[in-house]
């Protein structure tokens, strides 16, 4: 290895990791070293002989998609022109946790990105007996798969064989949400940051999709579903806030928890048969509940109706809804939800910064 593939590798272990265990330093070396170092340029896999025709349309999509993000303001340059075949079905494995009783999430803290409530792996192992030591330790856990993830500009992001044969719909969508958060980051707030590239990412697929009314019909349909998923597990979570805060015995508390997952799980089966005509995306999800798991959902999508508020109210301008969002990001982490939840309210008055 060369001088600069070292200094490149010990690069990438502070980014991922910062000042955690040396088994999890070394692991993050060898993993994001694997994708740094396997990328090949897409022109160069299109125009390989022996590249499955598959491949080579899906890339040819993705390629579109990338010219198509330009002009969303979307920072493609030097970002997904490359592709690694990374020889296993997901990027990574998160894991996050909550104690027994209660929906504050475990944080670990990370270089430049802050404290985030969840520890992503390379290898499935290895999350899964960090999951084990977790639940051991008396936690809920979460073990999720993560198809993609972005590195946030710092490294060109590469094209990978884990999402590469998603469909045109979920490719576009999937790209500007990891594009966006290039645009905007800020430390320590997943929440703000991934509400900001869900609503980008959905303005931009509604763009994309002008003219094809099949594709946007499908879109809508999905996105009721997702909405209407999103509320019920979120009412559910406020019922669960309600009883972990309230002074019943822990006794109490633990039946109250078993009750109100079997009242979610009925609940969207009951969703499902009436509205959704057997639909069963979301079957796997319902399998095994844990207050991390519903935590996942309120992270994802706790700010979407506010920031949405004020993409309208820009006249669905990216730029310049953008320029509000990192305004926003400068401000402490409280005082910008306190905003948003105000927006949310009162969403005809206009936003006012301190």
């Amino acid at each position: 290895m060369t001088w600069w593939q070292k200094s490149l590798s010990c690069s990438v272990a502070f980014f991922l990791t910062g000042c955690q265990s040396l088994q999890y330093y070394g692991h993050s070396i060898k993993g994001q070293w694997q994708i740094i170092s396997q990328r090949q340029a897409i022109s160069t896999v299109m125009a390989h002989p022996k590249t499955p025709p598959q491949l080579v349309h899906q890339l040819h999509i993705i390629q579109n998609i990338r010219l198509f993000a330009v002009g969303l303001g979307l920072p493609t340059q030097g970002q997904y022109d490359t592709y690694v075949d990374i020889h296993r079905p997901y990027a990574m494995w998160s894991v996050a946790a909550t104690p027994e009783l209660s929906l504050s999430a475990k944080t670990w803290c990370y270089w430049f990105v802050g404290c985030l409530g969840y520890r992503g792996f390379f290898e499935q192992g290895l999350a899964e007996s960090f999951e084990k030591q977790l639940k051991t330790a008396g936690y809920d856990t979460y073990l999720s798969r993560v198809t993609a993830y972005s590195t946030l500009g710092w490294f060109r992001d590469s094209v990978l064989s884990s999402y590469v044969n998603k469909s045109e719909n979920e490719l576009a969508e999937l790209l500007f949400h990891e594009l966006a958060h290039q645009v905007v980051y800020v430390k320590g707030d997943a929440m703000f940051n991934e509400s900001f590239a869900d609503v980008v990412a959905e303005e931009g697929l509604k763009r994309y999709l002008i003219g094809r009314p099949d594709g946007f019909q499908q879109i809508v349909t999905r996105k009721k579903r997702q909405q209407q998923f999103t509320q019920l597990v979120l009412d559910y979570r406020q019922q669960l806030q309600q009883v972990y805060g309230s002074h019943k015995t822990n006794e109490e508390k633990r039946l109250y928890k078993k009750n109100l997952f079997l009242g979610l799980q009925q609940n969207y089966q009951q969703l499902k048969d009436e509205q959704w005509q057997g639909y069963k995306a979301y079957d796997a999800w319902f399998a095994e509940l844990s207050n991390a798991k519903l935590n996942s959902i309120s992270v994802y999508n706790g700010l979407v109706p506010a920031l949405q508020v004020i993409l309208q109210a820009n006249n669905f301008d990216l730029p310049t809804f953008y320029k509000t969002c990192q305004r926003l990001a400068k401000l402490s982490k409280a005082e910008r939800h306190r905003m948003l939840s105000d927006t949310f309210q009162h969403p005809d008055l206009p936003l006012s910064f301190p």
